[in-house]
């Protein structure tokens, strides 16, 4: 996956051609809808201090990568359904921001985790020189200056329907993990991402050398080595669970992929909860969602992991 801000930066652009788009100028909004696009990678930093040990919130976020992605996203659209929620919504926001996220991770995710290779913390560092490098192409922002926590804060809790929604898709999805999660573990998880991001935001070094390094492949930075992150070369490579399908795909065209996917997925959800219902809206939705992996874009049940890397570092 790109990271936080590439995830924002999508998700706008979707939204541009979509009835949602009117309401992002109203700032808490716009950070619900981007914290939205942020899809279950908040998990992971549930308890993300080293001395605070994995966490079964942890394993909820690597689990809904992997497993069920398809009927989750429906889930949650059946959600804002079932309430009537209208296009200006909150929930509205952070669901279509949540699909953002799954399109362009099952888009781009495949090159991420060919040429971030598998050795400890490579993954993260691969996104945020994503993140810095696209950042300043498209808006000319530079990342290593500009707080990213600041795109995705929305106050001190989530809105209690959030919560509401994501306990009750970890009761149907991950029973024995729901078991030991509670309301406070996802206002937990919110806060610990915001807090993490606050720390990472180093943009003159300091908290890199007062922790020895150890943020360093977490912290946007303003020189990075000069390597081909985006293969704008279009050089070769393989795909991560499918070695014997090759793409010399660069990110951007991996973008435009991703931006009609996103579209058509946007397109049908909104269809669906605010257009003229038609019978086959419905089926139109789940053809569009699919149940494809966060992580290789496959469909979660062809039993396919990552067994395949090529790491640009080497």
């Amino acid at each position: 996956m790109p990271n936080i801000w590439t995830h924002n930066w999508f998700g706008d652009k979707v939204a541009e051609q979509s009835k949602l788009h009117t309401s992002l100028p109203d700032i808490t909004l716009r950070n619900i809808f981007h914290l939205g696009c942020q899809g279950p990678d908040f998990l992971f930093y549930h308890r993300f201090f080293p001395w605070q040990g994995s966490s079964d919130m942890n394993k909820l976020g690597s689990r809904m990568h992997s497993e069920c992605c398809g009927p989750i996203l429906l889930a949650m659209v059946e959600t804002l359904k079932e309430l009537q929620a209208k296009p200006n919504d909150p929930l509205t926001h952070y669901v279509f921001g949540f699909m953002m996220h799954h399109v362009l991770d099952r888009n781009m995710h495949p090159f991420v985790f060919c040429k971030s290779g598998s050795i400890k913390w490579n993954h993260q560092r691969f996104e945020v020189i994503m993140d810095t490098l696209v950042m300043k192409k498209v808006q000319d922002i530079d990342t290593w200056a500009s707080p990213a926590w600041k795109q995705i804060y929305i106050g001190p809790q989530l809105p209690s329907p959030i919560p509401t929604m994501m306990g009750r898709i970890t009761e149907t999805y991950f029973p024995e993990l729901n078991k030991s999660i509670t309301t406070t573990d996802w206002n937990t998880a919110y806060m610990d991402m915001i807090r993490a991001q606050r720390i990472f935001h180093d943009p003159y070094g300091i908290k890199r050398v007062l922790t020895f390094g150890q943020i360093e492949p977490l912290v946007y930075k303003r020189r990075n080595k000069q390597l081909d992150y985006l293969n704008e070369a279009r050089a070769e490579w393989r795909h991560p669970a499918v070695p014997e399908e090759v793409s010399k795909a660069s990110f951007w065209d991996l973008w435009d992929q991703a931006m009609v996917d996103g579209l058509k997925v946007w397109l049908a959800a909104e269809q669906y909860l605010f257009g003229e219902v038609k019978p086959f809206s419905y089926d139109n939705l789940v053809q569009a969602i699919g149940n494809l992996s966060y992580e290789h874009g496959k469909t979660c049940d062809s039993g396919l992991g990552i067994i395949h890397e090529e790491p640009i570092w080497t």
